[in-house]
């Protein structure tokens, strides 16, 4: 009898282990979601896409001149170029610190991604937020100037607000407010309005998963600033992803590669031709 009641007792039992171990489970469909966009820069702007700790992310942006400048330039290739090499390591997966040197007006800046809400694959949270600060520091020599920059008189600063949705694997959207600050400008600078020191915008990006290791991805980012001079920023591209490295071709009408002259920089008429070639190479590492 004893074997019949050890048994018995095993049936009883089992419904309820197997309940508890189910709803174990079902704690894990809360996590965040991944891969929003391939990188952490869709074109230009900053995405929600945080680096985990111990990731270290180094990226070269290029942009060329206007196409519009015809064959004898090879379409802008032989003149406007600007180039951006930047470092961002993750110090948790949810902070990051970043520095980087843009040779246009020689700037350098140092940015950090802070993971603010990130969404959820079970619909409890519906978006990713980031924010994104930065300081930058321009290093061109003004002695022509009757009065030369001062330290302080050289810096700029930049707020990038990232709010994101993974649709699908195959579509995500993000919208990007930002404000700007330079603390002293003039028409050696390379922005749309030597008179304005701040500029607003709030940009649009997104990306469309067309193959397995491919996307296509768009910026849009429009001036919210009274000031001169100052068109829309808009950018067209193509994402490969390699394994480690992400690859991103796109035309744009910015020379700009930085938050601060972004939005602030002169930007050509995209149905005129005013626009250029660039790309950037993203490369991830994990050193801890």
């Amino acid at each position: 009898m004893r074997p019949a009641i050890v048994l018995l007792f095993t049936l009883l039992l089992l419904p309820g282990v197997l309940y508890a171990q189910l709803e174990r489970q079902r704690v894990v469909t809360d996590q965040a979601v991944e891969l929003t966009f391939m990188a952490p820069r869709n074109i230009n702007l900053f995405t929600v896409e945080p680096l985990s700790k111990g990731e270290l992310h180094y990226s070269i942006m290029h942009t060329f001149g206007e196409v519009n400048s015809g064959a004898g330039d090879l379409w802008g290739v032989d003149r406007g170029a600007n180039v951006r090499f930047s470092f961002e390591y993750g110090f948790g997966d949810n902070v990051s610190l970043g520095f980087g040197r843009s040779s246009m007006d020689k700037i350098y800046d140092m940015s950090a991604r802070i993971v603010l809400i990130r969404q959820k694959r079970d619909g409890s949270v519906p978006v990713s937020i980031s924010a994104a600060p930065a300081v930058g520091i321009n290093t061109s020599g003004f002695g022509f100037l009757d009065q030369d920059y001062s330290f302080s008189d050289r810096l700029n600063f930049s707020l990038a607000l990232p709010i994101a949705r993974k649709f699908s694997d195959d579509f995500s959207l993000m919208v990007v407010p930002m404000a700007v600050h330079f603390n002293r400008v003039g028409p050696e600078l390379n922005i749309s309005d030597p008179q304005v020191n701040t500029y607003f915008s709030t940009g649009v990006g997104g990306r469309y998963k067309f193959a397995s290791r491919t996307a296509l991805s768009f910026q849009y980012v429009p001036p919210l600033t009274d000031a001169e001079n100052l068109n829309a920023n808009i950018g067209i591209g193509i994402d490969i992803e390699t394994g480690g490295h992400v690859f991103q071709m796109f035309f744009t009408t910015s020379r700009a590669l930085n938050e601060s002259y972004l939005i602030a920089g002169e930007n050509g008429n995209f149905f005129d031709r005013e626009f250029r070639f660039g790309f950037n190479i993203n490369r991830l590492f994990r050193i801890r």
